[in-house]
């Protein structure tokens, strides 16, 4: 995003609310929050969080699997210092669905509504989305309640409407919301903005309003305090996560969670390994290792551990079997998941996989028990129906869904 652009605060890119909207009725004054690392692509659940050591050498984890902190418990060989945090997540390995298709899995996995053939569009709003509804678009302070940092499918508004799509914080954006507010040029064009959208708020009452509404949003994050949560550079810890753009992406992340954002999605893509998996998880996969365990770390050092969740998953998993060109393929049977709160019991596995890792074996949960364990952390099982844009409720979980932390053994 250009600066010129940034000035002109475009509502695709900051097309969910105002200033001064008003909070839904329903807001609960917890603390509680997410942050939702998505692994775009597909990323292998053996490599990662179920290595089947005993299984043959061409099912078994490619990168060997690690002993962790915690008896029995063994994870993906490349995740080093994860392997020493173990009794601080919660691994269900049994985590699914039949959906190997990447649009639509990835809504399946991050909205936890089944959309089969959904290509890029979505008939469910995301986890991110339905907590802008609930609390509203903005925190006390300016800040959005919803943040995205990098994109992947599916993690808009659907038919909530377009003002809870959330924020999406690119980076050069990032960089602009440091600067503009300190620029009289900024300034000035700001107040020729409002200027022209006096005349035709008067002409054409509610397509003006509503710009002015979006703009006003954007500007309260850059002249307001919600700017401070991007300048990371200012961070004391700022040194642990400088060196890679995930690094910069997850303290980012925590202090958004810091300042009082609600829910905040960070994507780390480029897990589509069909060829030479081994090779590609040497650098993807040990950069992942160590970013998760600062985030986990620091969070911690902070006081957030109880009260964020933090959610590792993808879309699908990896066939269990490798394939003549030494990667594997997609497989929705299984997919990888992780789980870090401290207000549930840490340091376990939840459910079985088969002894092949190619089907579940026991409690079996599923991207809709995912959503349910969200929502539920978050304080919104209760309220259970939203309105669409078209005058429809909806619920917004199944009936029938559990709490994979509470529910599922």
């Amino acid at each position: 995003m250009k600066r010129r652009d940034f000035i002109k605060l475009g509502a695709s890119t900051f097309a969910y609310g105002n200033i001064t909207a008003t909070y839904a009725d329903d807001k609960k004054k917890d603390d509680t929050a997410v942050l939702f690392l998505f692994l775009g692509g597909g990323a292998s659940h053996i490599e990662t969080f179920n290595p089947i050591p005993l299984s043959a050498a061409d099912r078994r984890s490619v990168t060997g699997a690690i002993k962790t902190n915690v008896e029995g418990i063994e994870i993906g060989g490349l995740f080093k210092e994860l392997s020493s945090r173990a009794n601080k997540i919660v691994i269900p390995r049994a985590f699914g669905h039949r959906d190997q298709n990447h649009a639509s899995a990835v809504h399946w996995v991050v909205t936890g509504e089944a959309n089969f053939g959904a290509g890029t569009t979505s008939k469910w709003p995301s986890y991110g989305s339905m907590m802008s509804r609930h609390h509203g678009v903005n925190t006390d302070d300016g800040l959005p309640t919803y943040v995205k940092l990098g994109q992947y499918d599916h993690n808009g508004a659907a038919w909530l409407g377009g003002k809870y799509t959330g924020f999406d914080a690119t980076r050069e954006g990032r960089k602009d919301l440091q600067l503009l507010g300190k620029s009289d040029d900024f300034k000035r064009r700001l107040h020729a903005l409002n200027v022209i959208d006096d005349t035709f708020i008067a002409k054409k009452q509610q397509m003006s309003k509503d710009w002015r509404d979006l703009r006003n949003q954007s500007v309260d994050i850059i002249l307001g305090n919600g700017s401070k949560a991007f300048r990371v550079e200012e961070d004391k810890d700022y040194d642990k996560f400088k060196e890679a753009t995930l690094g910069q992406d997850a303290l980012t992340a925590i202090r958004l969670l810091e300042a009082g954002s609600k829910f905040v999605s960070l994507s780390y893509g480029g897990w589509d390994m069909h060829t030479n998996i081994g090779q590609s998880l040497s650098t993807k996969q040990v950069e992942l290792d160590h970013y998760l365990s600062k985030i986990m770390d620091v969070i911690e050092e902070r006081g957030m551990y109880e009260r964020v969740m933090l959610v590792v998953t993808s879309e699908f998993g990896r066939t269990p079997k490798v394939n003549q060109n030494q990667g594997r393929d997609h497989f929705g049977k299984l997919a990888p998941l992780m789980i870090s709160c401290g207000s549930y019991e840490m340091g376990r596995t939840i459910g079985a996989s088969s002894p092949n890792a190619d089907d579940f074996d026991s409690g079996r949960c599923g991207p809709e028990d995912l959503a349910w364990t969200i929502y539920d952390h978050l304080d919104m099982i209760k309220t259970t129906r939203y309105t669409a844009t078209d005058g429809r409720p909806h619920s917004i979980v199944k009936d029938d869904s559990k709490n994979i932390l509470k529910d599922i053994s």
